[in-house]
């Protein structure tokens, strides 16, 4: 579950939707939106550093 506080999921999470949008239909709109919410959540969250490393 660590996995979902990494911005770079979500970051590729928007890139798969974004990806399959124009081939969906009429799904397209939803998916395309739902891309959108996973990119802001990326861009929202701060990277973090490893366990053990200090950060610069």
């Amino acid at each position: 579950m660590n996995r979902l506080k990494e911005p770079s999921t979500w970051a590729g999470i928007a890139g798969i939707l974004g990806a399959f949008a124009p081939l969906s239909g009429p799904a397209a709109p939803w998916l395309a939106a739902a891309a959108a919410a996973a990119g802001s959540v990326a861009v929202a969250l701060r990277e973090q550093a490893p366990k053990g490393q200090a950060k610069k």
